[in-house]
């Protein structure tokens, strides 16, 4: 369907004169998908690779369908009403960079859908030379890979039990807290059994750390070298290196939009922080947050978030376009979960499902007041009570305004922390690291959730592999209560979706653990939206997009201007300008230099004054100007060139004749 639009709007481009679509492939998959972009140009002065360009990609974490149907959407688009914007820009679309990654929602691994993006390169992560021999298992023949909660399983497999059914939301897990003199009783594993009978379970196959790689941890910048997943070596995956060659061969592309889990226009990154180097940036340099909270301005006019978890950075296409590629960059998760509707905090119908066994309750019933009321009543300030208390989605959102606060702001911060008591100060720096993993909101922190997400430890698959529950070895911060966020997607899936995101916990017969439970949110549940929005979600990403274009730099080139000061020597003079908002460099791009080259074609024993060839480090926005000027010798009439060269802005010439009278 995506193509026969395409062709559609190929079709109007030459009847209509509208911007045109042209499709390339720039490499293949690992199972040999053709990898797309498409470009999208009206007619202008310069070809469509020589203009400032804006590049929107989607599909990198390829379990995120709405980035992928939204960037369709975008190519697709017509653009007829927009061609004067793109007369003198182009907008680059890459719909999907990991195509095999579909195929694990779409149910095509294996016949059964799991929530997974990761590339095809199986890996042997159990080290027994054989790959694809213990994958998770559909228990319960519901075509899904799920979650299992297995009530005080052998020891000899080494899994967390320190979990327990939460009394007044008996579908959710949450962790025991000792202080309270609870235990835990349950593990909380991807769905499945030790198919191998080594001792471990799902280490290798669809869903396993043996299933493959994140295309989103395989790019340089930041590469998380010993996580599993990441890959053996930095752009290991056909995938990952086709984007970055075919990006390093298209260096007019000024801007980078990136579809995808997390985002960073609601959760602005980490200001002035770097490696150990001191040059990476581990988040935005601060000579660019002025101009990153421009454009979340343009953003929040087109898009309704409320909130949504932030991205990752450690290998990710978001951190490599900005650090090391140079370009302005952003991402945008598209759709978070919405807002409570009315009525939404009324207990639901299904809170207890009738197919869930009766299970002990913990000894101790939370009380009736807010946990954050009572760590206020002790006198806990209010950042540490909200911040201990609210999701992990607010948790992130909160962490970032620390880490972007003044020296002085969070100096006063840690001086509260330290006149805590010791138990408070471990349960927020508990926190504090829990929420610094950068988990997005749909992976486990305190509480069960039922989708298969892979562990991030292990390095690479060496070592003991077996699959525990995502977040299982998680520092208990929240410990004694459900995560609030698990339990607003639960009620967001009673509430305004009929119950269709979670299924119901179901026993089955377990080979190695006899009755087990099965169940779990559906995969994909928490990072797709129904299909009926995704229209509206295109629109407002349409809008953000052409407000991003619209935000470009360029850069004019303006007349010559010749002054005669004696018979055969004369002041050239030219100025250019940066009609655009953005700089045509961001303070990464002044570190690898992305400069401009002026030259004024003469010979070189002919300039009398200034240099020939000047290189502009970048030009600032909003209209401001660069004037060059020369002293140069010459006759009456002699043609005069100046040369302005840029990879990133093409090549432009202007020219003039020595004349003028006498002075």
């Amino acid at each position: 369907m995506f193509r026969y639009l395409v062709v559609l709007t190929l079709g109007a481009g030459v009847c209509c004169a509208e911007p045109t679509v042209t499709e390339q492939t720039f490499g293949t998959s690992r199972m040999n998908h053709p990898l797309r972009v498409y470009t999208i140009a009206g007619a202008g002065t310069k070809p469509a690779d020589e203009r400032p360009a804006l590049l929107v990609v989607a599909g990198v974490s390829a379990e995120h369908l709405v980035g992928i149907q939204v960037a369709e959407r975008l190519a697709s688009r017509v653009w007829g009403e927009h061609a004067g914007l793109l007369a003198d820009r182009t907008l680059y679309v890459v719909p999907v960079v990991n195509p095999d990654g579909r195929r694990w929602l779409a149910g095509e691994v294996g016949g059964v859908r799991v929530e997974l993006g990761r590339t095809n390169a199986p890996f042997d992560a159990d080290r027994d030379g054989r790959t694809n021999e213990d994958g998770p298992n559909d228990l319960n023949s519901d075509g899904m890979i799920t979650m299992m909660r297995v009530r005080n399983p052998p020891r000899s497999y080494g899994l967390d039990t320190g979990w327990l059914i939460d009394a007044s939301e008996p579908r959710l897990l949450r962790r025991a807290d000792p202080e309270k003199g609870e235990r835990g009783e349950y593990a909380l594993i991807v769905e499945g059994h030790d198919v191998d009978g080594d001792g471990r379970l799902n280490e290798d196959g669809a869903g396993g750390p043996g299933s493959g790689v994140d295309v989103n941890m395989n790019f340089p910048t930041h590469w998380p070298e010993f996580r599993e997943g990441a890959g053996a070596i930095p752009l290991s995956e056909p995938e990952s290196l086709a984007l970055v060659r075919w990006m390093q061969s298209r260096r007019n592309i000024v801007s980078v939009l990136v579809l995808g889990p997390g985002d960073s226009m609601l959760n602005k990154p980490a200001t002035g922080q770097f490696d150990e180097t001191g040059r990476m940036p581990k988040g935005l340099e601060r000579g660019d947050e002025a101009y990153h909270n421009h454009v979340i301005e343009a953003y929040k006019k087109h898009v309704t978030l409320d909130s949504a978890p932030a991205p990752t950075y450690e290998g990710s296409l978001l951190a490599w376009s900005y650090a090391d590629f140079g370009a302005w960059s952003f991402q945008s998760v598209v759709w978070s979960r919405p807002k409570p509707m009315a009525g939404d905090d009324k207990p639901s119908e299904g809170a207890t499902p009738a197919n869930s066994v009766p299970q002990p309750e913990p000894e101790t019933i939370a009380p009736a007041r807010s946990e954050r009321d009572v760590l206020l009543e002790q006198g806990v300030p209010v950042r540490f009570a909200t911040f201990l208390t609210a999701t992990a989605e607010e948790r992130q959102v909160m962490a970032q305004e620390f880490l972007t606060a003044s020296e002085a702001e969070r100096a006063a911060a840690m001086a509260e922390m330290r006149a805590l008591s010791p138990e408070l100060q471990a349960r927020l720096m508990a926190a504090m690291q829990n929420t610094a993993g950068g988990n997005p909101e749909g992976a486990v922190t305190e509480t069960a959730v039922a989708q298969p997400q892979v562990p991030r430890g292990g390095g690479r698959g060496r070592g003991a592999v077996t699959p525990a529950a995502p977040g299982a070895g998680a520092p208990a911060a929240g410990a004694g209560k459900p995560d609030a966020g698990e339990l607003a997607w639960l009620t967001y899936s009673d509430k305004q979706r009929d119950g269709e995101g979670f299924v119901a916990w179901e026993e089955v017969e377990h080979p190695q653990f006899g009755i087990v439970e099965v169940g779990g949110f559906v995969p994909g549940f928490r990072i797709n939206p129904p299909e009926s929005e995704i229209e509206r979600l295109a629109d407002e990403q349409f809008g953000f997009v052409k407000d991003l274009l619209q935000l470009l730099p360029s850069v004019s080139v303006g007349p010559i201007e010749v002054e005669r000061l004696s018979d055969q020597v004369w002041r050239v003079g030219v100025t250019l300008h940066n009609p655009g908002y953005l700089p045509t460099s961001s303070a990464v791009g002044l570190k690898i230099r992305q400069t401009i080259a002026v030259e004024i074609a003469i010979k070189p024993e002919d300039v009398i004054s200034g240099n020939r060839v000047v290189l502009i480090d970048r030009l600032m926005g909003s209209g401001n100007e660069r004037r060059l000027e020369w002293l140069i010798r010459g006759e009456p009439g002699q043609s005069v060139e100046v040369n302005v060269r840029s990879n990133r802005f093409g090549h432009q010439t202007a020219e003039t004749r020595l004349e003028g009278g006498r002075p």
